[in-house]
């Protein structure tokens, strides 16, 4: 049983499994594995949405459950311990609704965030460019003022949900302006080129488009915030969800553990179950001590988030680490399970393989990470 910090964390493990139990094992195999162009799972999302996981640290009066961050966290790590690529969806969700929770206008909110925390309509978190990736100040999508409207020219990509999103929150420049500002897009409309990006690794549940914006017109009162604030909202959302990327990363390690202990004592090599065999003992201890590390250091983070106090360089430690410990915990049960784990027929450890490698790199990679943390322990 996983270790918990708060006595809530339990309640959440328990719900998050009755869910995946009824909602998600029955169909991870075959949203894996289901050919180009692969789609959008809506009536998934829709139940996460019901199931108020859309909006689970999202404040009461915004129409979310006001859980913690902590509580949040957990719900993360759970979901991915039975299918990562679906944890991610759920999670991405959040995250391209907290500009908004945040930082948009009461108007905005009342218009935007109902639709979006109940699962009838996905957003998208649109701020990489194919040159303004790790430098993500350097966009060079542009909103011209018009008078009453922007009218936004720019060319977006690897966007979780992009090719599908309702809604945007756009981070671009505003022609004339130095520095980067937002705004709320509604993507049914002329200009708004989306396309889902093919042929991915893993993660292949939650899809990512790729976006190309021509003309399109994004009414003034469609501004989010203040402009020229847009980079610091970005980065506020990002400090989150790399605590997000820290959870999803230790519930696909626990399942990479949990399957390599129970394969171990299944398997008969030599007369006797490979768990009596040292070298496979070593690897399961390190998975272990790596992984509670990982945990404890992924809760600390949520906390201090919780708690109203920096946690800007925690989520960067935790982002690193935990991403790096999934890395190596799945390469152990690759080791352990041999030619089961490799061919996909047999067992999840193919499939966890694959989704655990983009850990290490979106919502910031691991040498941003470092740098992050450098800045912080240092001094810039």
């Amino acid at each position: 049983m996983p270790y918990n910090v708060d006595p809530k964390q339990q309640a959440v493990r328990d719900e998050a499994k009755a869910f995946a139990e009824k909602h998600i094992n029955p169909i991870s195999v075959e949203w894996d594995q289901k050919p180009e162009p692969r789609p959008f799972p809506h009536d998934l999302y829709r139940k996460f949405g019901e199931a108020g996981f859309l909006g689970y640290n999202v404040p009461t009066e915004h129409g979310g459950k006001g859980k913690s961050n902590l509580e949040y966290i957990t719900l993360i790590e759970e979901l991915c311990y039975y299918d990562p690529a679906f944890g991610l969806l759920d999670a991405v969700g959040e995250l391209a609704s907290y500009p908004i929770v945040y930082f948009a206008n009461d108007d905005q909110k009342k218009k935007y965030l109902p639709d979006l925390i109940s699962g009838k309509k996905v957003c998208a978190f649109v701020l990489t460019e194919p040159n303004a990736g790790s430098d993500a100040a350097n966009v060079s999508t542009v909103a011209e003022d018009k008078g009453d409207h922007y009218l936004v020219n720019g060319d977006k990509i690897f966007i979780m949900h992009g090719d599908v999103a309702d809604v945007a929150v756009l981070f671009t420049k505003i022609k004339d302006k130095p520095k980067m500002s937002a705004l709320i897009v509604e993507t049914n409309q002329p200009g708004w080129k989306k396309r889902t990006l093919k042929n991915k690794m893993g993660m292949r549940a939650a899809t990512t488009g790729g976006i190309i914006i021509k003309d399109v017109k994004v009414p003034k009162e469609n501004l989010l915030g203040d402009i020229g604030k847009g980079f610091r909202y970005a980065m506020m959302t990002l400090d989150g969800a790399r605590i997000g990327v820290a959870a999803q990363s230790v519930g696909l390690a626990q399942r990479a553990l949990d399957e390599s202990i129970a394969y171990s004592k299944k398997r008969i090599a030599f007369g006797a179950p490979i768990a009596k065999l040292q070298a496979i003992q070593w690897m399961i201890a390190d998975m272990s001590t790596q992984l509670e590390a990982s945990r404890l250091m992924c809760y600390k983070a949520a906390q201090l988030q919780d708690a109203g106090e920096r946690f800007s360089l925690a989520a960067a430690q935790a982002k690193l680490y935990c991403s790096e410990v999934a890395g190596f915990c799945v390469n152990k049960a690759m080791q352990i399970h041999g030619g089961y784990g490799y061919i996909g027929e047999f067992s999840i450890i193919e499939k966890l393989y694959r989704d655990q490698r983009v850990l290490e790199i979106y919502e910031g990679t691991s040498e941003i990470q470092r740098l992050v943390i450098a800045a912080n322990v240092i001094g810039r």
